[in-house]
């Protein structure tokens, strides 16, 4: 090796030691440097050894809200995946490079247009030391893709997937409809988490739900409803045990509490801090301040098919009375960008051409007058803590509103009620989601959400449809490009969801704890 790589590798030990970079992040890009994952995981079990013995034994988070759904296929809510993508594995793991990286699977190939073949990492054993194999990514691709199963949240994610085929204990083969250019990145988020076939089956869905088994660095413990969820550290686990001996979850849902169990030590790390109060704790000599920007947008999402809100006219209304540079500027201490569409800034065909969503209240007005809107009240339903800055942004954005003569209230649902109106497509009227790009690319975020039968599936227009599910199943870029730049512009007319904000992601953790943010909001651990 030459020395710069050397130097590099060198920097990369020393973030590691210091817990700056995790066990994840270490092993991709230690595999850039040294060529191969067998080295790159070698290195890594030198370097666990040297941190091992300064490292504290139990890591405290608070989070904004306390868990709903343990089972990955029935939430893809924030204070769920940080714990469920700890407790699981998938085939291929996404990191903030952009790249795609070796998981549960080693390898994989495409073995003709329209078959993948994975093959399995040996040796991986499941919490409750269970074998895990073929049969069980089968089981768990086969349910995720099931529509019979009750309040799933992941199923559109492969829609392209006709059948999964298990010819051997370590391979795994995926037949798709049609081409499928995105299915390793497919496998790599929601939905793709692997479950033990056998447990599964033997204790049923509710019993799962309640004390899952996994193959990821931490176990399940225990969970105490609005109080507390434990985790254990895999001392087996493929990928280098963590750094704590137990990862504790709390829900603190109001900041200023979160912010003063950090600095009095209660708690390690803290989630989803605003800006303005990050500021106020960057200075204590005990704490650091971390950010990412978020890969994926802050909306309001909108259910189309209650008047007013059927009416292009009423939503372009809405959107153009909302003054998101006022909101960046004021709530987000000017970090952050301003959507110009649906697709996040950083995805593949994100268009840099477009310019930022128009703050103008006069031609909002006339848009009201065009919609023929005779005062019909529109909620905005929230859930406290859900988002960071969402009950500043929510007061702000119904003032905006109520000065261009649109009669709107704010209404904070708990977070149960927010979860039940996502599986039934319920809400009635406007709501604030925050949709990740699961895929780097508009088929992981616009199409998997606003697609049919998405969770935000409230709106249907022919050609949006027909776009997407082409675009989906192309092998030329271009045209993917170009199909996407006319789903862009028909979600810019009928709105089915109103971007506010693309902002960053603030977690504020003690100075000498590993934890860093990711750019899908969830909390990698190793």
């Amino acid at each position: 090796m030459g020395i710069h790589g050397g130097k590099n590798l060198e920097g990369l030990v020393r973030q590691f030691e210091d817990g700056l970079i995790t066990r994840r992040g270490f092993l991709a890009q230690a595999v850039g440097l040294l060529g191969s994952l067998a080295a790159a995981e070698a290195l890594l079990a030198r370097a666990a050894g040297a941190q091992a013995t300064t490292k504290k034994t139990d890591l405290m988070i608070a989070q904004s809200g306390d868990v709903t759904k343990l089972d990955p296929h029935l939430s893809t809510a924030l204070w769920d995946v940080s714990v469920t993508f700890n407790i699981f594995d998938n085939l291929t793991s996404r990191h903030a490079d952009g790249k795609l990286y070796p998981g549960l699977a080693t390898d994989w190939k495409l073995v003709n247009p329209t078959t993948w073949q994975f093959r399995l990492r040996s040796g991986v054993k499941f919490h409750n030391g269970d074998p895990l194999g073929s049969a069980d990514v089968k089981f768990s691709i086969d349910r995720a893709m099931d529509a019979n199963v009750k309040g799933s949240l992941v199923r559109t994610v492969f829609t392209t997937v006709d059948r999964v085929e298990a010819p051997d204990a370590q391979t795994v083969n995926f037949i798709t409809q049609k081409p499928d250019p995105l299915l390793p990145r497919r496998l790599g988020f929601y939905g793709g988490q692997i479950m033990p076939k056998k447990y599964f089956e033997a204790v049923g869905p509710d019993a799962f739900n309640a004390k899952p088994v996994g193959s990821g660095p931490v176990r399940f413990v225990e969970w105490v409803k609005d109080d507390r969820l434990v985790l254990d550290a895999n001392r087996d686990y493929w990928g280098g045990r963590i750094d704590v001996d137990k990862v504790v979850f709390r829900p603190i849902p109001e900041e200023a509490p979160r912010i003063a169990a950090l600095l009095k030590g209660e708690v390690d790390i803290i989630t989803k801090v605003a800006p303005d109060s990050a500021e106020r704790v960057e200075k204590n000599p005990t704490t650091r301040i971390e950010s990412v920007l978020y890969g994926g947008l802050y909306v309001l999402g909108v259910n189309s098919k209650l008047p007013p809100l059927d009416n292009p006219k009423m939503k372009q209304a809405l959107s153009l009375a909302i003054d998101r540079e006022s909101i960046r500027k004021f709530l987000w201490r000017g970090l952050g960008s301003i959507p110009n569409g649906p697709i996040a800034k950083g995805d593949n065909h994100y268009d840099e051409s477009l310019p930022p969503l128009a703050f103008d209240p006069n031609l909002a007005k006339q848009r009201l007058k065009e919609a023929s809107y005779k005062g019909e009240e529109i909620v905005i339903e929230t859930t406290a803590g859900l988002l960071s800055n969402d009950k500043s942004m929510s007061e702000a954005i119904n003032a905006m509103w109520r000065d261009v003569g649109i009669n709107s209230r704010i209404e904070v649902i708990e977070t149960s009620v927010r979860m039940q109106k996502n599986r039934d497509k319920s809400f009635k009227g406007v709501w604030w989601a925050d949709p990740t790009s699961a895929l780097g690319d508009p088929d992981g975020m616009m199409w998997r959400l606003l697609g049919p039968g998405g969770i935000m599936d409230y709106w249907r227009h022919p050609r949006f449809d027909e776009l997407g599910a082409a675009a989906r199943f192309s092998v030329d870029e271009n045209a993917r490009g170009q199909a996407y730049k006319e789903m862009t512009q028909l979600a810019l007319e009928y709105l089915p969801w109103i971007p506010v904000i693309q902002p960053v992601d603030i977690y504020v953790p003690r100075r000498e704890r590993p934890l860093r943010p990711g750019w899908d909001e969830a909390a990698w651990l190793s």
